[in-house]
């Protein structure tokens, strides 16, 4: 059971993080001693002179400096295991029933988008939140595009590789774990695309191999300086030592661009550079995963390189503000200048390449997160293409409903191709089209669906179960409707492959306008070849059976009364509505006598 695999990965990661906090304490004690000594030999050296002091005192420093560097390492190892233990608590939690913790996609709510707004896949509760296991921006916009506009040509290759992932729980933990130790801002990656975008500040390559004198000169001064100890030399060093400042400083304007770049993104980039460098270094078996693999070695390095590179540069450019080691560096070796050719240097090879990279990485954490979907779930299917325009489904159910409560059923448009649904209130119609809807949508991308079978052309989608007004375009809700239902008519007489989804269309006229508007459109839909189902309270509707009953059939969900109360059993049956409840609800609430 999933589960208990998450309980035991948290203990584990739990007890790792522990072990790592008492080491971080014990180590900041032995820096505490280390920098005492350092100091207490260093007044020892300068009082005696004596060169066992001064040995002493280089020694102790370069280990305390050692020390920083793994203490660094250890407390992003601390913070990694953590995020790890709370991965794990998060998931023992979801699939106890809590609600996800993950974002929930709102910001890509559409209304008019033909089918994510009826079918709730985005904003509280919905499919979005279920499945995001992402941490990037590019994870979440990827995650997000493949529930509204997949690839349907990828569909087996994108099968392969979340069959693939789905078994590579620690790559998908770590992955994820690295990747939530910072969060991305769209600030910060739109500084980034404005650097990546901006012309080159810096790429006269002659300009800088004649800078490459000054520091050299003044090196060799004080060198000879120090061999010969003549004050001329001394002189020379001096003057061009303040050359190379008055150089950088002539910089300092392009410098200063960058830094403010620089700031904001290092972090991030390196986040980025290793969640890139798990991707390259895992072992894949299915296509489409070592097609993304082979895309992060398409520069001069592997992308997780590259981008530790650029990382590196912005870091060194940031000690720049240190006004002591700018001077010094500059005055010396002219530091910032050569960090700043190395910049623009590294755009104009990898500038291209490093939002294709990125976007690689969104696209592993997308299909990271369908994988979990089917990690979670092991008696959920993998959905079977069909080549001719079908859609079969066996004990299939709404996965955001909980198992102990989702009642399953199963139907088949391979024979008859489109369906008329009636039912009473609350018996369960639009669940049933929005498990429907939903299940579709999922195969699109790849993804198991919840089902013992589910066999499916790649349909497009298209649903009208909730249409909004719109105040901002002076339409009202009727008319809104007619242009989602003319979309759906023009798409299908354009001989576009179209399943549809409709819920008691023209619910904003009156009952003879909406029986007849209905009818028509069935028959419409018909005569066009369309594959699909309408749910509708007008039981007449049901008698367009007896004129196609090769191309329609009858389906619906009951209701009885037992014992003076209203008993729905979510069952999927043959035939037309035969019990309402409308008035027996009425009259049980005292609303009518």
């Amino acid at each position: 059971m999933p589960v208990s695999t998450y309980t035991s990965l948290l203990n584990g990661y739990a007890d790792k993080a522990q072990t790592l906090r008492r080491q971080l304490g014990w180590l900041s004690l032995l820096r505490l001693l280390l920098f005492i000594g350092f100091i207490f030999c260093g007044y020892k050296a300068i009082a005696t002179g004596h060169t066992a002091f001064i040995l002493s005192a280089i020694a102790l420093l370069i280990i305390f400096l050692l020390l920083i560097r793994l203490y660094d390492k250890w407390q992003h190892d601390t913070a990694f295991y953590k995020a790890l233990v709370q991965l794990n608590r998060d998931e023992i939690d979801f699939l106890q029933g809590k609600p996800s913790v993950y974002a929930d996609g709102r910001e890509y709510t559409d209304p008019h988008h033909p089918y994510s707004y009826d079918l709730d896949l985005f904003g509280d509760g919905g499919l979005y939140s279920y499945l995001n296991r992402c941490s990037t921006g590019f994870g979440k916009e990827a995650l997000a595009q493949s529930l509204l506009s997949p690839k349907t040509g990828d569909i087996a290759a994108r099968q392969q590789a979340i069959a693939e992932l789905k078994d590579k729980l620690r790559f998908r933990q770590h992955l994820q774990a690295h990747g939530s130790l910072l969060h991305t801002k769209e600030k910060e990656m739109r500084q980034l695309r404005a650097w990546l975008q901006a012309p080159s500040s810096f790429n006269n390559a002659t300009l800088y191999k004649l800078l490459f004198l000054f520091p050299l000169a003044s090196t060799a001064a004080l060198i000879a300086y120090i061999i010969t100890e003549q004050d001329n030399l001394l002189n020379a060093f001096y003057y061009l030592f303040i050359l190379n400042l008055v150089v950088a400083f002539s910089f300092s304007r392009k410098i200063t661009a960058h830094l403010s770049v620089s700031a904001s993104v290092t972090k991030i980039l390196q986040q980025f550079s290793g969640q890139l460098k798990q991707i390259e270094a895992e072992k894949f078996q299915s296509p489409l995963l070592l097609q993304y693999q082979q895309a992060l070695q398409s520069g001069l390095l592997t992308a997780s390189r590259s981008i530790a590179r650029l990382a590196s540069l912005f870091n060194y450019l940031e000690t720049i503000v240190n006004l002591v080691v700018s001077m010094l560096l500059n005055g010396l070796f002219l530091f910032h200048v050569h960090i700043l050719y190395a910049l623009e240097k590294w755009k104009q090879q990898n500038g291209r390449l490093i939002l294709p990279w990125l976007q690689v990485l969104g696209e592993m954490e997308a299909l990271n997160s369908f994988a979990n979907l089917a990690y979670n779930n092991p008696s959920f299917c993998t959905p079977a293409l069909s080549p001719a325009p079908t859609l079969e489904a066996a004990r299939m159910g709404h996965l955001l409903i909980r198992p102990e409560k989702r009642i399953n059923n199963s139907i088949s448009f391979s024979q008859q191709r489109f369906v008329i649904l009636t039912g009473s209130n609350m018996s369960g119609k639009s669940t049933f089209l929005r498990t429907l809807g939903t299940s579709l949508v999922l195969a699109r991308t790849g993804s198991v669906v919840c089902a013992e079978r589910f066999v499916f052309y790649p349909f497009s989608v298209h649903v009208s179960m909730r249409i909004t007004d719109s105040l901002q375009d002076s339409e009202s809700f009727f008319y809104a409707e007619l242009k989602r239902l003319r979309a759906i008519i023009e798409e299908i007489e354009s001989g576009e492959q179209t399943f549809v989804i409709l819920d008691e269309i023209l619910r904003g006229t009156n009952s003879n306008d909406k029986h007849n508007g209905t009818v028509g459109l069935v028959q419409k839909l018909v005569a066009a070849k369309a594959c699909g189902i309408i749910a509708t309270h007008d039981l007449t509707v049901s008698a367009l059976k007896e004129q196609r009953p090769d191309y329609i059939s009858n389906k619906c969900f009951e209701s009885e009364i037992i014992n003076d109360e209203l008993i729905f059993d979510y069952r999927l049956k043959d035939g037309v509505c035969e019990k309402l409840s409308a008035s027996f609800l009425m009259k049980k609430m005292g609303i009518i006598s």
